[in-house]
């Protein structure tokens, strides 16, 4: 991808996580490219997608294409000044077909002429061409910029005095990362001061949030298939009700895959081509800065976030998951998954929920192993919520949990 093949066009982010995908288009403006996110889910764009797809996919492959398809009714809609960005990967997860769905459907609209960009994560998502190296670097950013911003919003929404501060003001701050990224006279160091200035600034906000820190509520893990947890429409927003039900909920963040694929990266390296060459050293020095760069952004947030620090490496996850399941044949949020209830208890979780998709092979996988997993925990419950877009009383299981973590909360002294 270059600057020269975007020229022209508009792109859009399908958004996983609509913040994260509003700061992430801020990165690609500071190169020149007009970007913005998809638009939000819903029934219509539900609707939308199945009318192309022959019922295979997974949920998330439904929603993602069906909040592009929404853009396409939108008046201009112009396929020729179109691209969307559908990041692909191997093995399999249907993750990988994802952009092959995209392109096959836009054949059979007429809509051809839209470009799909379809980085991979065999290297990364590094594979963006001229521009790559410092678009990633600022995309990269940008996750881990929304990343924080969504802990703040679930660390002060369950006990704010006034409903609905905390969406304002975590909006608020998702516009001013975007707009501080997209600045294009800023770049490199400048631009990530500017960030973290810009973090200053939202970690501030929060804080003037009228709040109640006295409540008592129990502290729920949240892990499973990482677009349909964070996807709002996707899992009928089971974070805001887990608050209803007193809970204040702590979620698995997209920079946890970013750090666990280039885990993978490393590991296969040294399987194929041993531990000492260029290529891992490329690695390590990559893994490395981002970590560097996303510690000094929490670090702006660690008094807010105290309690609720995430493991020095994602190998710490992976090892606690190898407990029940052989990492290297169980690629994916399956062993994340399993491994992270060990990080929650340890954090003083009353409890995690994961949230996949229907006939999702991660979460299937990963519900088998959990009586195992809450036997070890000394019975810290886990529940497992499926979705597939049909409609279900999600408010009445997430009250049976909740009653669940509260009888093991008394148990282990956390209330």
């Amino acid at each position: 991808m270059s600057s020269h093949t975007l020229a022209g066009r508009k792109i859009q982010i399908p958004g996983m996580c609509g913040g994260t995908a509003r700061v992430f288009a801020g990165a690609f403006r500071s190169f020149g490219i007009e970007a913005s996110a998809s638009p939000e889910g819903d029934d219509e764009t539900r609707e939308l997608a199945l009318k192309y797809l022959n019922g295979d996919e997974c949920y998330p492959q439904v929603v993602t294409l069906g909040n592009f398809l929404k853009s396409t009714k939108e008046p201009g809609f112009d396929p020729a000044k179109t691209a969307v960005f559908m990041p692909t990967s191997p093995g399999p997860c249907r993750f990988g077909q994802y952009s092959h769905t995209f392109r096959r459907t836009l054949e059979q609209m007429g809509l051809g002429e839209v470009l799909v960009l379809s980085p991979s994560c065999a290297n990364g998502y590094r594979g963006l061409g001229d521009i790559g190296p410092e678009l990633f670097r600022y995309c990269w950013w940008a996750v881990v910029a929304a990343d924080l911003l969504r802990k703040m919003l679930q660390r002060y929404r369950p006990y704010e005095k006034l409903k609905g501060n905390t969406d304002k003001v975590y909006w608020e701050c998702i516009r001013d990362a975007a707009d501080t990224l997209a600045i294009a006279e800023n770049r490199g160091p400048k631009k990530f001061t500017d960030l973290a200035v810009c973090m200053g600034r939202c970690r501030d906000r929060f804080r003037q949030i009228p709040v109640d820190f006295t409540q008592k509520r129990l502290l729920i893990g949240v892990a499973g298939e990482i677009f349909c947890r964070l996807n709002t429409y996707s899992n009928d927003d089971v974070a805001r009700k887990i608050e209803e039900h007193g809970g204040e909920c702590w979620t698995a963040d997209i920079t946890e895959w970013v750090y666990y694929v280039n885990f993978w990266e490393m590991e296969e390296i040294r399987a194929f081509e041993g531990p000492w060459n260029l290529k891992m050293l490329k690695a390590k020095i990559s893994d490395k800065v981002q970590k560097k760069e996303e510690h000094a952004l929490a670090a702006i947030f660690a008094e807010d976030l105290k309690g609720r620090e995430e493991p020095e490496s994602v190998g710490e996850i992976v090892k606690e998951g190898e407990k029940y399941i052989p990492a290297h044949a169980a690629l994916g949020e399956m062993i994340l998954s399993v491994g992270k209830a060990a990080w929650y208890r340890k954090k003083k979780c009353a409890g995690m929920v994961d949230i996949s998709p229907f006939t999702c092979m991660n979460g299937i996988v990963a519900q088998a192993l959990y009586p195992k997993v809450i036997e070890d925990l000394g019975g810290m419950p886990i529940r497992t919520f499926y979705f597939d877009g049909t409609k279900a009383d999600t408010d009445g299981e997430v009250a049976i949990f909740m009653e669940l973590a509260k009888r093991y909360a008394g148990k282990e002294g956390l209330l």
